[in-house]
């Protein structure tokens, strides 16, 4: 049956008009400045930041289509707005521990945009210590410094990444991401409240679906898969109302749908997908027992009860290759010019129980520079010369020499280089077989991130026997997936993305726990509605539900992959 037959209340409206305005305009938005930039091809996020004398994260902040990266064709806003330009008088106040924006907009009757335009150095959040401009209204100068709140739980954060394509794992980094707010609470238990059988769900669903001119076409994706699982929920006998908010990525329209009073009602609530968006909605249905998902990002602030986030912890990542990196295996650590810093930091805090680890710096040279260097070394040795005979470093063959099991883990974040490393790691593995000489056991450890990456050739995966982490696994090959796809097809007339996945699972394993297990809060429940498994744990600092199963994939020497 079709999924439009589910009772769907459009909230907001799904797409807003923008209003149109010509290159190099500057236009007044909510009392803030903004140039209009039409982008060309060849501009960067860096160079129009450059350019403007901004940041990075001031063009992404003000341009809710940017999720999605920068494009040729759109238009976008630039923060032009100073000081001095909305309120000359301002209140100097050093940051104590615990403080965050949220709690001082709101104990200085501001906005948090106000807080931000007012100090520009904030943009990655408040630090203890830290001089911050108050903006002065009317009837707040005579303000005394606020008291330190409770300090939040503290995570490490993680940066925004393009959209995922279909047909590969999603790794934690491809969560969504933005400028964490958070109100401080004590994290107190929560009784959440169960349907009983004929029950109607009330459902509220908030994402940043974009406008009619530019919509985000993975949380569109999101969005249609969790149809998809609404209505698998409808088929087992269960009645669904789902109220749809579009947030367009802007905190003070949540806090408006906050107001409004709308979420009150609900008695699930999935999203927003941004942790600043998230919190102050987890915060005000705290005490009603509405449980709040966070779909795809790590959370690093949140401190509640009643928050299950589906991505797992980076925390939980060892357990799932402790026998990679538990001292019983040499780990080669391949690195170049350009490391990825954040994989980099990963590997090297797994390495504590390790002593053998070898480090390799990779330098390309091309096949005719190196076959003549060697004509150069056999023309010296004709003549009786010293021959230093020190391997091309582009040559993996001493690396793969010997008896040791082998992990080898390549840290670059270039794909030419990627693709570049795994080719020599699979040459020198067919010239050494060749020559009949012992290579040593071994497996490369793969960045999820390499998934992101259109031009490497998936066979040299399998070649080189890569394995790697994923907090998300759809495998098109599967049955159950090829039947997702088929109804997908069916209804939207296109494939669905992992968001698609995602958003389907999202809506079976929250939707039908109102019927029962959500009393438990979850905990050790068992829920796989494709491939990925579900199993929630309380963290004990934060209070959040967070999903424990991470995904390891295989890809084995037979061409086949594996999960586990």
């Amino acid at each position: 049956m079709k999924i439009r037959t589910i009772l769907i209340t459009l909230a907001f409206a799904l797409f807003g008009a923008l209003s149109a305005v010509s290159a190099q305009e500057v236009v007044v938005v909510n009392g803030a400045k903004y140039a209009v930039h039409d982008v060309v091809k060849g501009e960067t996020l860096y160079s129009l930041a450059k350019r403007y004398g901004v940041t990075v994260d001031d063009i992404i902040s003000a341009n809710a289509v940017l999720t999605d990266g920068l494009k040729a064709g759109q238009r976008i806003k630039i923060p032009i707005q100073t000081l001095e330009d909305n309120n000359p008088k301002v209140l100097l106040h050093k940051v104590v521990r615990g403080e965050t924006l949220y709690s001082l907009a709101k104990q200085h009757n501001l906005t948090i945009e106000e807080l931000r335009l007012a100090n520009p150095h904030i943009k990655k959040g408040l630090k203890a210590g830290q001089n911050i401009a108050i903006p002065l209204k009317e009837g707040n100068a005579e303000q005394s410094a606020p008291q330190p709140a409770p300090q939040p739980t503290l995570q490490p954060t993680l940066q925004p990444a393009p959209a995922v394509q279909a047909n590969v794992t999603v790794s934690q980094t491809e969560q969504p991401q933005s400028e964490v707010v958070a109100e401080q609470t004590v994290v107190e238990p929560v009784s959440f409240r169960t349907l009983k059988q004929g029950d109607r769900a009330e459902v509220a669903l908030l994402l940043p679906l974009g406008s009619k001119e530019q919509p985000s076409h993975n949380y569109l994706d999101f969005y249609r898969g969790f149809l998809i699982g609404l209505d698998s929920v409808r088929m087992s006998g269960h009645s669904v109302n789902l109220s749809l908010y579009n947030t367009a990525h802007d905190y003070n329209r949540v806090m408006e749908i906050i107001s409004s009073g709308a979420l009150d009602r609900a008695d699930l609530v999935v999203g927003p997908v941004y942790e600043d968006e998230l919190i102050p909605v987890a915060t005000a249905l705290r005490e009603k027992g509405t449980p709040i998902v966070s779909p795809l990002a790590n959370l690093t602030q949140t401190t509640s009860n009643n928050v299950f986030q589906m991505s797992p912890s980076p925390a939980s990542k060892l357990e799932k290759v402790r026998e990679l990196f538990d001292g019983s295996k040499r780990v080669v650590i391949i690195s170049t010019d350009s490391v990825d810093k954040e994989f980099d930091a990963e590997i090297r805090s797994m390495l504590r129980d390790t002593s053998y680890v070898v480090e390799h710096k990779y330098i390309y040279e091309h096949p005719s520079v190196i076959e003549k260097r060697e004509k150069e070394r056999e023309k010296m040795r004709e003549a009786g010369l010293e021959v230093e005979d020190t391997p091309s470093p582009s040559d993996m063959s001493p690396l793969l020499r010997g008896e040791e099991p082998t992990v080898i883990v390549i840290t670059a974040d270039n794909e030419i280089e990627v693709d570049r490393i795994l080719a020599a790691i699979a040459s020198a593995n067919i010239a050494l077989t060749a020559r009949s000489q012992r290579v040593v056991p071994f497996v490369v450890f793969g960045n999820n991130r390499w998934n992101r990456y259109r031009n490497i050739d998936r066979a040299i995966l399998f070649t080189n026997k890569v394995t790697m982490l994923s907090t998300y696994h759809a495998r098109r090959s599967e049955p159950i997936i090829r039947a997702f796809d088929k109804r997908f097809v069916e209804e939207f007339g296109a494939l669905p993305s992992l968001y698609a996945y995602r958003g389907y699972d999202a809506a079976v394993v929250f939707v039908k726990s109102l019927y029962g297990t959500m009393e438990t809060g979850l905990e050790g429940v068992h829920s796989k509605p494709l491939l990925t498994p579900y199993i929630f744990e309380v963290d004990e600092k934060s209070g959040l539900r967070i999903n424990n199963q991470w995904i390891k994939v295989n890809y084995n020497s037979n061409f086949t992959i594996t999960t586990e």
